[in-house]
């Protein structure tokens, strides 16, 4: 909480004050680092090389973050998650990129982004439970890349070294060692979303086995399963509790019974922690989100 403070107060202060506060809270910060006002950068670890330029207006919010000697992280981006960032030195971040560090995401020694890139380590939106994909996986680029402006990174993209990218792509999966990569318009396709969902297809009982075991594994919570009544506990707290033939969840705690329908996309209201945690969990990681029930007024 105090690292999270510092944070929020650093807002409001030029850079020779930061980097004193940051360093009380124990982290790295290099010399001459310009963390300027009206940006907000937290994280649990954070190791800032010398003669590092975060700019205004620059959000991050991750687990860990490592920024190399003379990188720039430029106007209006944003870096926000809940695993790692690092980059290189020399390193450039351009102007409005979104990176989403739901997994790691790392550059090397001299590589960039351009203005309004967006790196994902994850894909997810749709309800999975209808068969639509997700994947979430980390993002790697190697010393030497440059990306040029937007830009688009899908999760579990590896660009090895020496590699430029052109305006516009969609990279996916690895790119090997200096490859210049552009949009060609002829090589455009479309797939059937219907077969693909066809093929994604699970049986009701065994995506609610899948989301709740997802879940508790997330918050390394131990685990009670009993097959038979379709309970998943987690001893003197709560318990989940599977009904395929509703395609319903139930959560009880502590004398609450809270009930999540994934087939009408709703959830009772509760303003208990581990309710906010598993709406906002089912909406990252499996593309289910659940509109609140209230009561008549």
């Amino acid at each position: 909480m105090l690292k999270k403070a510092v944070a929020f107060l650093c807002i409001f202060l030029p850079s020779g004050p930061t980097r004193f506060l940051y360093r009380l809270c124990g982290h790295r910060i290099g010399k001459n680092v310009k963390m300027r006002p009206l940006s907000f950068i937290y994280a649990d670890e954070m190791s800032i090389g010398n003669d590092v330029d975060i700019r205004n207006f620059v959000y991050i919010h991750v687990r860990s973050l490592k920024v190399g000697a003379n990188a720039i992280v430029s106007y209006g981006s944003q870096i926000k998650g809940i695993a790692s960032f690092s980059c290189g030195d020399n390193c450039f971040i351009g102007v409005h990129c979104l990176i989403n560090c739901a997994e790691d995401v790392s550059l090397g020694f001299y590589s960039g982004l351009g203005p309004r890139c967006t790196v994902y380590t994850h894909g997810s939106f749709l309800p999975v439970t209808m068969g639509y994909p997700a994947k979430f996986a980390p993002v790697v680029i190697e010393d030497y890349v440059w990306i040029a402006m937007e830009v688009t990174l899908m999760p579990g993209v590896h660009i090895e070294r020496c590699c430029i990218i052109n305006p516009g792509v969609v990279v996916q999966g690895r790119v090997k060692s200096d490859s210049l990569i552009q949009i060609d318009p002829k090589s455009y396709t479309v797939h059937d979303l219907n077969r693909l969902r066809k093929i994604s297809g699970r049986e009701t009982a065994q995506w609610h086995d899948q989301i709740i075991s997802a879940f508790l594994r997330d918050r390394s919570a131990p685990i009670q399963h009993d097959a038979g009544t379709a309970t998943y506990a987690v001893p003197g707290a709560y318990t989940f509790i599977s009904h395929p033939e509703t395609n319903g969840i139930e959560l009880a705690v502590k004398g609450e019974k809270i009930l999540y329908d994934l087939e009408g996309f709703t959830a009772d209201r509760s303003r208990r922690a581990i309710h906010k945690s598993f709406l906002a969990f089912l909406r990252l990681h499996f593309g289910i989100i659940l509109r609140t029930r209230y009561g008549c007024p």
